[in-house]
C-alpha cells in the first residue's frame, strides 16, 4: 500500500524512536522543514530522556503511535541511533494500515521501516534523516522532493539536471 505524496503545507511528524533528540538541533530541523513550506508537529516526548539515555520505550512508542493516528500528519520522519527494536511490539500496525502515511528514516530506523512494511504492508522510505534539514544541501533536497513529493526517482548528473 502506498501513501499519498507530500505537498507543501502538509504536516510532518517528528519523533525520535532511536536517539536522544537535542532541542537545539531539532529547533534547526523544524525551522529547515518549515522554510521548505511544511508544517511540523513534534512528539510530546521528543526531548525526554531516561537516565541520560532515550525516552522510555513506552514514551517513544506512544509518540510514534500518536503520529500514526493523527490524520493531520502526512509523513512521519525519524532518524537513526540505537533503540528502535524494543518499540516493534508496541507499534500499532493495524492503525498504520488504516492511516497510511509516508514513513522516512535512516540507520537504526530501518528496523521500524521494515516492520511497517512486513506487518502493515505500507511502503516505507530509507535514506534520509531529519538532521539533513538543519542545513539541507541541494542534493538531499532534490532527492527528498523527487521521491516524496513527485513520486519518482532522482539522479543528478552533470549540472544537477534530473533524468
Amino acid at each position: 500500500m502506498k501513501a499519498g505524496l507530500l505537498k507543501k503545507g502538509d504536516v510532518i511528524g517528528l519523533v525520535s524512536p532511536s536517539h536522544i533528540a537535542i532541542e537545539e538541533s531539532y529547533e534547526k530541523i523544524v525551522a529547515g522543514l518549515e522554510s521548505k513550506g511544511f508544517r511540523v508537529k513534534t512528539g510530546r516526548n521528543l526531548y525526554r530522556t531516561t537516565w541520560g539515555h532515550l525516552a522510555s520505550t513506552q514514551e517513544r512508542a506512544d509518540d510514534f503511535n500518536e503520529m500514526v493516528a493523527d490524520d493531520e500528519v502526512t509523513m512521519i520522519f525519524f532518524g537513526g541511533g540505537t533503540g528502535s527494536v524494543p518499540l516493534l511490539p508496541l507499534i500499532d500496525y493495524e492503525n498504520i494500515r488504516k492511516h497510511p502515511k509516508l514513513y522516512v528514516s535512516y540507520s537504526d530506523g530501518t528496523s521500524i521501516l521494515n516492520a511497517i512494511w512486513f506487518q502493515a504492508g505500507v511502503e516505507t522510505f530509507y535514506g534520509q534523516t531529519p538532521g539533513l534539514f538543519e542545513s539541507v544541501c541541494a542534493f538531499d533536497e532534490t532527492q527528498f522532493v523527487s521521491r516524496l513529493m513527485e513520486g519518482g526517482t532522482c539522479c543528478l548528473t552533470g549540472e544537477g539536471m534530473r533524468e
